[in-house]
């Protein structure tokens, strides 16, 4: 009982309660370590790379200067992703929010990414004329303040699923026009989308990454 010597004189319950918070410092044992997680698994500040927080901030006009705040939950996301799909929600045209960069710490979002299961996704020649398509994923479509881009995640998170693969789209929408280039802008959404997606896609178990390659480069026009 030397344990319990160590401690100041207590009532046995206190005692109790002592122990079992504190240990008394004496001769208890270490408190495990907290169990590690994946960066995905953290917020989007956290989670999001430097690249891609950097082009956010360039689609929606932010200035390099100005406190940007980048909110959201890539867990929730991909939890909300998986019960939709188990609710029969292919083709819901309603949103689900994923990662969105804020002026400040609050307000309205100046960019949002955001995930959709569609039914299908679009032929070639297909999109409207606004955007370009390119060949990253199954389809990426780029324009000036929205980008998108479809990809398909075979996963045994989508029970019922049977193995096949699950179409996904994703979309990056700026509320404000970029002073950036046409081009450049073009080329932040594809690699805010890249980022993003591989971020879900790690989140949801997809099969080798859903075919986006581990770092981003522009892809060719399709």
């Amino acid at each position: 009982m030397v344990l319990l010597m160590k401690c100041p004189k207590m009532t046995p319950v206190l005692i109790a309660v002592a122990l079992t918070v504190a240990g008394c410092q004496g001769g208890g044992s270490k408190a495990a370590d907290p169990p590690s997680r994946s960066p995905a698994s953290e917020s989007c500040d956290r989670s999001l790379s430097s690249s891609v927080k950097a082009a956010m901030k360039r689609v929606a006009d932010i200035p390099v200067s100005v406190k940007t705040s980048f909110i959201g939950h890539p867990q929730r996301t991909a939890d909300q992703v998986v019960a939709r799909y188990e609710a029969g929600g292919v083709g819901d045209l309603s949103s689900i929010s994923f990662c969105g960069a804020y002026k400040g710490s609050s307000g309205l979002d100046s960019v949002m990414v955001s995930y959709y299961l569609p039914e299908d996704s679009p032929g070639k020649g297909q999109a409207a004329e606004t955007f370009k398509e390119y060949r990253m994923g199954k389809l990426a479509l780029a324009g000036v303040k929205v980008g998108v881009l479809y990809f398909e995640c075979t996963s045994g998170k989508f029970s019922g699923s049977s193995g096949a693969p699950v179409l996904i789209r994703g979309e990056v929408r700026s509320r404000y026009e970029a002073s950036e280039s046409a081009a450049a802008a073009r080329t932040d959404n594809l690699r805010i989308l890249h980022g993003s997606s591989r971020t879900l896609a790690s989140l949801l178990n997809c099969e080798t990454s859903s075919g986006l390659s581990d770092t981003f480069s522009m892809p060719p026009e399709a």
